[in-house]
């Protein structure tokens, strides 16, 4: 029987914190405090894989702390015939020294990347033989493909003449998507600090894509091709019932683009966690202009306790010059809204992005204030490969808040939010643990050391 191990590597690097954990799905990002999150691409397309016969296993080298050459011993004790690794922007040179290892060590596998790096430019990985295959965008099907010996779709590969070929383009139908095999990870190993209020956490979606998907900064659209899908109640609620009851997992990071994209599956979905009594909490990722009281205080009863939403500015040229889509006056009320049903905001923040300037970025703090967000994440606009910016700071002179100015007032922003003695109490009384204090100090040098 074909095997595939599907990697979740361990990010290191020289320096203070050898050890760093990424997003290895959609987003390609860094994560606050590098907290090791359940990895759901890989749940979801081992269980794809596994309707189809093929024998898959996932290591688990980011939450265990497995450096490679642990990772290495591991696939010597039993090989596979692939082995998949999900590359991210901030950690691709280190992903790429896996390989490395891997080619050198066992030669006979087969190497496929994916993520949004080489989804966007396959040749980072297959021009020096560091890969066999590229999955492009979310890898249920590339992966398929692969395992079948098919590579027309959703593969980059180097042909015989030593040309890279990238196949066209396809999305997963989510209907048939199976529940994500969580019977293959340690379940009860994924225990966050701080925004979470119950340990072990697990990671789910209902849906893939948003429905905006025009903001010039952001890169999602890489694997989704601008199209919003959603999955069916029935399978929502089955997946509900399994993280409950069989893994009596009590929290849930909905890892949705935009969780409230369609009002009625959210209706559906918190009616059936109320109707039910699952004794639930969660929090989600959602647009300012996609929630309203009455989802709110629906939302608070079945269990919702946070929502990052994405203010990003105060300012209404630099939202409409980046095509965010949103108004201030949207920005207020879904604050308000928040506070009002009890949910807890954690707002994200950018700065140096099209149109800012440094008047911008000095009036960003007031706005924060006048929010009153609970938690507040400041970034510089990083311009990544698969966004607009990217090309449009790439072939232009427009004129942009330069990127050591954008981290200079991310990182006084973050200072200043966290150092208030009211939110500085509220956290310090959150320590429970070591890990918690370990927590809140790699969060204190992510201030100070900005990404970008």
């Amino acid at each position: 029987m074909t095997k595939i191990t599907l990697i979740d590597p361990l990010g290191s690097e020289s320096g203070l914190f050898r050890h760093k954990h990424f997003f290895r799905d959609w987003s390609g990002a860094y994560t606050l405090g590098y907290i090791p999150f359940v990895p759901l691409d890989l749940l979801y397309a081992a269980a794809y894989l596994a309707k189809f016969g093929y024998q898959v296993e996932i290591v688990e080298a980011n939450i265990k702390h497995l450096e490679h050459k642990k990772v290495i011993n591991l696939l010597k004790a039993g090989p596979a015939d692939f082995v998949f690794i999900p590359a991210n922007y901030f950690s691709l040179n280190d992903d790429k020294y896996l390989a490395q290892l891997i080619r050198e060590s066992l030669p006979k596998i087969k190497i496929i990347f994916g993520g949004p790096p080489v989804t966007y430019n396959p040749a980072l990985v297959l021009a020096d033989g560091l890969a066999d295959f590229v999955a492009l965008g979310e890898i249920e099907l590339p992966l398929l493909g692969i395992l079948r010996g098919d590579v027309s779709r959703n593969i980059a590969y180097t042909n015989a003449e030593g040309v890279i070929v990238s196949g066209k383009r396809a999305l997963v139908n989510l209907d048939d998507l199976a529940i994500p095999a969580r019977n293959l990870i340690d379940n009860q190993a994924y225990r966050y600090a701080f925004f979470n209020k119950r340990n072990p956490v697990t990671a789910m979606s209902i849906s893939r894509g948003c429905p905006h998907g025009k903001c010039k900064f952001c890169n999602a659209g890489l694997y989704t091709l601008g199209q919003m899908r959603y999955r069916n109640i029935a399978s929502i609620a089955e997946e509900l019932h399994e993280i409950v009851f069989k893994y009596n997992i009590k929290e849930i990071f909905f890892r949705d683009q935009t969780f409230t994209a369609n009002r009625e599956l959210v209706y559906a979905l918190c009616e059936n966690i109320i109707r039910n009594n699952i004794d639930l909490l969660w929090r989600a990722n959602t647009r300012v202009d996609l929630v309203d009281k009455e989802l709110l205080a629906l939302m608070r009863k079945a269990g919702c306790y946070q929502l990052s939403l994405g203010f990003e500015s105060s300012s209404q040229n630099v939202l409409d010059t980046n095509e965010k889509g949103i108004t201030l006056e949207q920005s207020s009320q879904a604050a308000r809204g928040c506070k009002e049903a009890g949910i807890e905001v954690l707002g994200n923040f950018m700065l140096g992005g099209l149109g800012d300037t440094v008047a911008t970025a000095r009036d960003l703090f007031r706005f924060v204030l006048e929010l009153d967000v609970d938690y507040a994440n400041f970034n510089n606009y990083i311009h990544l490969p698969g966004t607009a910016i990217y090309d449009i700071y790439r072939d232009s002179r427009l004129p942009f808040l330069s990127g050591s100015v954008a981290k200079r007032y991310a990182t006084l922003y973050n200072l200043k939010f966290y150092f208030r003695p009211r939110i500085l109490s509220r956290q310090l009384k959150k320590i429970r643990s070591f890990a918690d204090l370990r927590f809140l100090f790699n969060v204190a040098i992510n201030m100070l050391l900005p990404h970008g």
